[in-house]
């Protein structure tokens, strides 16, 4: 008799759970193709990163004393214990001791010194 009385409710439910959100599942994916900006798009057709297409800042950090940054505009700040680079999007600080400039061009440039931190304002 008990088996009689058994509730379908969970079989409902999970059913009413599929069809009510089948349709929501594929909006999302929708939505999140259309969110790519026109610089990905570029970028995935040249076959680039988008953040070499945006100017971004390429920073490349061998060991703990030596530091390549790309695509900056100017230096803020310089003395051995802080650099600050201003770069398109965001200043670059590089704290440590003993540090020195390298060398420096127009889109590039190495800092040498014992760098304890790396951080974006």
């Amino acid at each position: 008799m008990k088996d009689r009385m058994k509730s379908s409710h969970s079989k409902f439910k999970k059913d009413a759970k599929n069809t009510l959100y089948a349709g929501l599942e594929q909006k999302k994916i929708k939505k999140n193709e259309d969110r790519s900006t026109f610089l990905e798009k570029i970028s995935n057709q040249i076959g680039l990163s988008a953040d070499i297409l945006a100017g971004a800042p390429i920073i490349t950090a061998t060991g703990r004393n030596e530091l390549c940054i790309e695509n900056y505009k100017g230096i803020i700040e310089y003395n051995g214990n802080l650099i600050k680079v201003q770069t398109k999007q965001c200043k670059v600080c590089i704290e440590g001791k003993q540090l020195n400039i390298l060398y420096f061009t127009e889109d590039e440039m190495r800092v040498t010194g014992f760098i304890h931190t790396i951080y974006y304002q």
